[in-house]
């Protein structure tokens, strides 16, 4: 089955004579197609942390645990673990039972890889394999694993897993999250585009790649009754901000301007609609909107230097 997430497989550290010592990151190797493969992009960490941090970081890179689903990737995945160790895997024992497993991708269980005797823990157990052998059930709070990331995704749907294409740089990566900007959440207009300070204002947010989960910020603060209507647009609330122009951000990427006018500010040219133009006139506030007035910048009478002739000599008189 094609799998279209990044996921991750921890492992254990590998053990040298006289001590155990992490194999240092290795380059991610691509299981090519040519070869019975996948297409997908494998990489070694040597950072040891127990499954549940494993998985969160997996996740914090568009990923998630390995999900073996075929002997031939099982194969492959074992030759990527340094000798003598072991790695977790994206399966949790979620039912009493020796089929009572689940791949967290969502994945059928069906291929499996048992050591002799295995599994043999309960519920809440989770699965690793070995270099050497099959694999085993265990718990979560083993820290000593370090982790293989599969990078699988093919967001734009180009039939190429992205993390190849943005290696060849082929699509660009400008944040470095592991996502082509071309499928980076993307605001590309808000309207309406001012509200008051106060905060409070219905807006639609324009753009594009929007996921079913997002988080909306105004100049960093968060909006409020946030609602994804669609992959190209939100429905939110401004909170409240500080007079002038802000940006909108979708999960911290893209951005628009939005501004924030004071309390008294208004239509103060005249145009029939409160706009980023009325914010280039003067607004003299003496703390009520009653007490202010709105005012044009003047300009000045022109100073204009006159010159004196000088006095006629007066000559002496013989």
């Amino acid at each position: 089955m094609t799998k279209t997430v990044f996921r991750v497989l921890g492992l254990v550290a590998s053990l040298t004579v006289g001590g155990a010592a992490s194999a240092a990151d290795a380059p991610a190797v691509e299981w090519k197609v040519s070869d019975g493969g996948n297409g997908h992009w494998y990489q070694f960490f040597s950072a040891t942390v127990n499954w549940d941090v494993a998985r969160a970081n997996a996740l914090a890179k568009g990923g998630d645990l390995v999900c073996i689903t075929t002997l031939s990737e099982n194969n492959f995945v074992k030759i990527l673990l340094p000798i003598g160790s072991a790695g977790y895997m994206g399966a949790v024992h979620t039912t009493e039972g020796v089929s009572g497993f689940e791949w967290v991708s969502g994945e059928p269980w069906s291929f499996t890889s048992w050591n002799n005797y295995e599994p043999n823990g309960g519920v809440g157990q989770i699965v690793w394999i070995e270099n050497a052998g099959g694999w085993n059930d265990h718990t979560k709070s083993n820290p000593t694993v370090s982790s293989i990331v599969e990078y699988s995704a093919d967001c734009n749907g180009d039939g190429s897993v992205d993390y190849g294409q943005i290696q060849s740089g082929e699509l660009a990566d400008t944040n470095y999250n592991g996502v082509p900007d071309v499928c980076d959440p993307h605001v590309t207009y808000v309207q309406p585009i001012s509200g008051p300070a106060s905060g409070g204002t219905a807006v639609n947010i324009n753009g594009m790649n929007f996921p079913n989960s997002v988080s909306v910020l105004f100049a960093g603060v968060a909006a409020t009754d946030v609602v994804v209507v669609s992959p190209t647009l939100i429905t939110a609330v401004t909170p409240v901000g500080v007079p002038g122009m802000t940006v909108v951000t979708v999960n911290g990427v893209g951005g628009e301007a939005f501004y924030y006018r004071s309390i008294c500010q208004s239509d103060l040219d005249g145009s029939g609609v409160v706009d980023s133009s009325d914010l280039g006139i003067m607004l003299l506030d003496f703390g009520s909107c009653g007490d202010s007035a709105a005012v044009a910048p003047q300009e000045q009478e022109p100073f204009i230097l006159q010159s004196v002739e000088p006095a006629t000599p007066v000559l002496n008189k013989k």
